[in-house]
């Protein structure tokens, strides 16, 4: 299919020209006008430049019209579509509304209409742009649908509205679901599974934490969504018992989803898989004491280190004393501190006995941690942890309940779908783990099927 002729490419070149020096000489003479700020010259340049960037994208977009349309093209039905005519066609972008003229084609055996422009473009008529979707997205993702209407707005010039975020948005969030489902289908297919490509640099000791999060929903009330996540780390874990800690987390990839955990831990392992953790020398897993992450650690990581997170393991000795003299006194302060010592040095079963001895007066707190320290005993060998260099705290994890879900998805008064609340969880944990290029590239072009509707059907 020929484009614009050279004549026609010439032409467009001189009529640019001719606008450029319109603009250069309107903003000579309004500069040297009166006194400017910096900041007025370079609100009336962009101005200037959004108004002729429109001007240029939509003459560069005549180019790609063809100068003389075919008479017939193939259709996907397998007949052929015969040319009607040109249709116009208005798309937003980040310059602004753009219109332009495309050959139409009809077939008349399906009566499907077919604009091959459209499809060689990446447009849909009355849509957007390809990369005024991926700004909205960007910011949809990260800010309430109201206000990155009104960044994105600010920032290019162009106004949308809140639901055109949404749209933009959770669409995008729904096709990194829809490819995450199947890349999980075809890595557990067990007759000819198909994994991802492995990491070129091979992970000494890495990392898997998981956890659990609330987002309220309309369908469901607050629901509980599990993230994992993935990562490194070459800082040493403090060798002195410490109230706070960072543990400086490098590489971090995030998988959140709302789902039960046979499901996620099928999708967690095929991100590990993506981190290499088949190639690791050793994998760490951290996490709380909630059965399902230590059973999904025995089943899709076996082998792997597993640790009790040190916070949620000193948690149960602070409730124990504070039910047993009360919050803020200076018996539970000192029994407390003399259980965390003993607890760091990896005395499980002293922790336990001392536990048990408050069971009268600690009731329903005593009996908890000495359930959860017997269950756990030989996740708490946090003195081994510490010679050997491995960290023994999952704050990289509650960091994305926070950052990665609580952030965007939890802020006040907000409630969700469930599909729009996992389609921005899918698509915040790819921002978080680096991975907004690739996203971006897996968005489908966008299509329109024009169809025209027989009178008398057959």
């Amino acid at each position: 299919m020929a484009c614009a002729l050279p004549f026609q490419q010439e032409a467009f070149v001189q009529q640019t020209q001719q606008h450029m020096a319109q603009w250069s000489q309107q903003m000579a003479e309004w500069v040297v006008a009166q006194p400017r700020t910096l900041e007025e010259i370079e609100q009336k340049t962009l101005a200037v430049l959004r108004e002729g960037g429109q001007a240029f994208l939509t003459g560069l977009l005549g180019l790609c019209t063809p100068a003389y349309p075919e008479d017939a093209i193939p259709c996907s039905c397998g007949q052929t579509a015969y040319y009607q005519r040109k249709r116009p066609a208005t798309v937003l972008t980040l310059l602004g509304t753009v219109t332009l003229n495309r050959p139409y084609y009809l077939c008349p055996s399906c009566h499907h209409g077919t604009v091959p422009l459209d499809q060689k473009l990446g447009i849909c008529a009355g849509g957007l742009s390809g990369g005024l979707a991926n700004a909205l997205a960007l910011a949809g993702v990260q800010l309430p649908f109201e206000e990155a209407a009104q960044l994105v707005s600010r920032l290019t010039g162009v106004s949308v509205c809140p639901n055109t975020v949404r749209e933009a948005t959770e669409g995008l969030g729904r096709v990194v679901v829809e490819k995450e489902r199947e890349a999980v289908e075809a890595a557990w297919n067990l007759a000819t599974p198909h994994l991802p490509p492995l990491p070129e640099e091979v992970p000494q000791r890495l990392y898997v934490s998981m956890d659990g999060t609330v987002v309220r929903t309309w369908e469901e009330g607050w629901k509980e969504m599990k993230i994992g996540a993935f990562y490194t780390t070459t800082a040493p874990p403090p060798s002195q018992r410490s109230d706070a800690w960072e543990v400086r987390a490098q590489g971090v990839s995030f998988y959140a989803d709302f789902a039960h955990p046979e499901a996620f831990g099928r999708a967690l392992w095929l991100e590990g898989y993506r981190r290499g953790v088949t190639q690791a020398r050793e994998v760490v897993a951290i996490g709380d004491g909630a059965h399902w992450i230590w059973n999904l650690v025995e089943e899709h990581f076996p082998g792997a280190i597993q640790v009790v997170d040190w916070y949620h393991a000193s948690q149960y000795i602070w409730e124990v004393a504070h039910a047993a003299w009360g919050e803020g006194g200076q018996e539970a302060q000192v029994w407390a501190e003399k259980r965390l010592d003993e607890l760091w040095e990896g005395q499980v079963e002293t922790v336990i006995g001392h536990c048990q001895e408050q069971a009268a007066v600690a009731g329903e707190a005593a009996h908890q941690a000495v359930t959860d320290y017997t269950h756990n005993r030989e996740r708490m060998r946090y003195p081994e942890y510490r010679e050997k260099g491995i960290q023994i705290g999952s704050g990289t994890v509650e960091s994305g309940c926070r950052h990665v879900i609580g952030c965007r998805l939890k802020e006040a008064g907000m409630s969700w779908s469930v599909e729009g609340a996992r389609a921005v969880a899918h698509l915040r944990a790819r921002l978080k783990s680096g991975r907004w290029e690739e996203t971006m590239a897996q968005r489908p072009p966008p299509s329109r099927t024009y169809t025209r509707h027989s009178a008398h059907p057959a």
